[in-house]
């Protein structure tokens, strides 16, 4: 493996790099203030993680030139605000079918499904801590949407799909 020695990387460089490390962070954030356990494994990635155990991942997707939201095919200058586009990953465990072949109770399965829902909720919950980068108000808006995928090899995933401006 390659790695760059960040002790003498200009601050700008590691712009994304900060706001990567910022997201980890506001997320472990709202989830303590709604008094919401995660996963204890948490971090971020570059492309979309493995989902091999309880676990939460911001995944850096995309980065572009321009506001969240802005035309893909309109031109923009140059010192327009670079945006990113991010997932936030939360993957629980939810029951599976029994050794003895029996599928999962409803009960089993309407329980998991409710943490689901609390994740979710708590994920759009949080849109606001992500637009306020330089501590002085708002920034220039996010784009926020949240999806559970169905459930495999044990686990079931709520994702955050974000568009951000970077710091």
């Amino acid at each position: 493996m390659t790695y760059i020695d960040g002790s003498g990387v200009l601050e700008d460089a590691t712009n994304l790099r900060d706001m990567m490390d910022g997201i980890v962070e506001r997320v472990e954030t709202v989830f303590q203030s709604y008094n919401v356990n995660l996963p204890n494994r948490r971090y971020w990635t570059i492309g979309q993680p493995a989902i091999d155990c309880e676990q939460v991942v911001v995944s850096f997707i995309q980065m572009y030139l321009g506001a969240p939201g802005d035309e893909a095919s309109s031109p923009q200058r140059c010192n327009v605000p670079r945006s990113a586009v991010v997932t936030i990953s939360i993957a629980r465990a939810v029951p599976i079918v029994g050794p003895n072949g029996r599928p999962p109770s409803p009960e089993k399965i309407q329980e998991a499904s409710a943490v689901s829902a609390i994740d979710a909720w708590v994920l759009m919950d949080a849109v606001r801590l992500f637009d306020m980068w330089d501590g002085s108000g708002y920034g220039v808006g996010v784009i926020a949407t949240v999806d559970i995928t169905p459930p495999e090899g044990g686990f079931q995933t709520v994702n955050m799909n974000l568009t951000l401006a970077v710091p």
